[in-house]
């Protein structure tokens, strides 16, 4: 992990911010650090004072997005009156992130920051894995889930297929747009696990919602 003292200056300066949206818009193979210095208003000479080169800016950037994404995820269930609702609101914010998200930045973690992305499978994704296990296990209790259905099992599966979506052997990003098909499989994952009424209440939020 890095020191509190290097994630708090770039968070004073602006920088890390910076340097993220230049990530996401752009992919992380093709933005320079002297391109994030000159869109951020600091030399070179600081930002080599504060990291060693750019695979250690994009590992402090990811691990500052999962720290974030943890809290925004817990406040999502603390604020959530049902665990459908949870699950409609945690949608909604993946849909968001993949809208913004450049295509390539999955692959570039993968296959030139190899080290990053492990911290990711690693971290969160068994974090996600938890949230949807604990999910499933609220909607039961509530009597909108399916009483039947095995929590450990439809939350691996879960992760397998946002995976799947994420990463590009499966589902190429010129025929199948990412929103688009994680869309269909959160309609795909609810039917699988809601209950008779649980789905009317999925269908008068689908029905409300267009």
């Amino acid at each position: 992990m890095f020191k509190i003292d290097t994630f708090a200056f770039f968070m004073k300066t602006d920088s890390i911010q910076v340097a993220r949206n230049l990530f996401m818009k752009y992919g992380l193979k093709s933005i320079s650090m002297d391109e994030i210095c000159k869109a951020a208003g600091i030399s070179k000479k600081t930002i080599y004072n504060q990291v060693k080169n750019k695979a250690e800016l994009i590992d402090l950037i990811v691990e500052g997005f999962m720290v974030e994404e943890k809290a925004f995820i817990k406040e999502i269930k603390a604020s959530s009156s049902t665990a459908l609702g949870e699950m409609i609101q945690l949608t909604e914010h993946v849909i968001e992130f993949l809208r913004n998200l450049k295509p390539t930045v999955t692959y570039d973690l993968q296959k030139y920051y190899r080290k990053t992305w492990d911290k990711i499978e690693l971290d969160h994704f068994s974090f996600i894995k938890n949230t949807i296990r604990e999910n499933i296990f609220r909607g039961k209790k509530e009597g909108i889930y399916r009483s039947e259905i095995n929590a450990d099992i439809i939350s691996n599966l879960y992760l397998m297929m946002t995976r799947n979506i994420i990463e590009e052997e499966t589902f190429p990003r010129e025929t199948y747009p990412k929103v688009i098909l994680f869309e269909n499989f959160i309609d795909y994952h609810l039917h699988g696990i809601l209950n008779e009424e649980g789905l009317k209440k999925y269908k008068s939020y689908t029905s409300n919602a267009y």
